[in-house]
């Protein structure tokens, strides 16, 4: 298993940052489904931001990129989901730069719940480290930027 992002269905508080064993998932049941409706009228970067989400279920991480970006200065979510996205492609110092300044207190989170958790494999093959939306989540990221082992972070926050 590599590094992905696990979106977890729920409150944030429900998901903290922590130290697990690794799991295999599939975010196939997480798509956002917009009335056709309702997303007429939405605005661009809304749009984007669900375009560039769906992107990302699907596993097409260059267009999740490219659409993530239109909604990054607009949309929180947006600028979370597209640093995980660049450190997932390997562009940290893109990763780092959006995350300059950033908080986890949103006044909303994803559509309907919708969390992203980065889940970062240990060495060990057994063990991950799941970063969710909590100020140790934002710490363990900023250290994983920095080139940190997820072994390391974890160690380093007390996990």
């Amino acid at each position: 298993m590599e590094k992905s992002i696990l979106i977890f269905k729920g409150h944030p508080s429900k998901f903290p940052t922590q130290v697990n064993q690794k799991i295999e998932f599939d975010n196939i049941e997480t798509y956002m489904e917009i009335p056709f409706e309702f997303y007429l009228d939405m605005p661009e970067e809304e749009k984007a931001f669900v375009q560039g989400f769906n992107y990302y279920i699907d596993g097409n991480l260059k267009d999740a990129r490219r659409e993530l970006a239109k909604s990054a200065s607009k949309v929180p979510e947006g600028k979370y989901m597209l640093a995980l996205v660049n450190y997932l492609l390997g562009k940290t110092t893109e990763a780092k730069l959006l995350l300059t300044g950033f908080s986890s207190d949103w006044q909303r989170f994803i559509q309907t719940w919708r969390v992203p958790v980065l889940v970062v494999p240990f060495k060990n093959g057994i063990d991950a480290l799941y970063i969710s939306l909590d100020e140790k989540g934002l710490n363990a990221l900023q250290y994983l930027l920095e080139g940190k082992a997820p072994e390391e972070v974890a160690f380093i926050l007390g996990l």
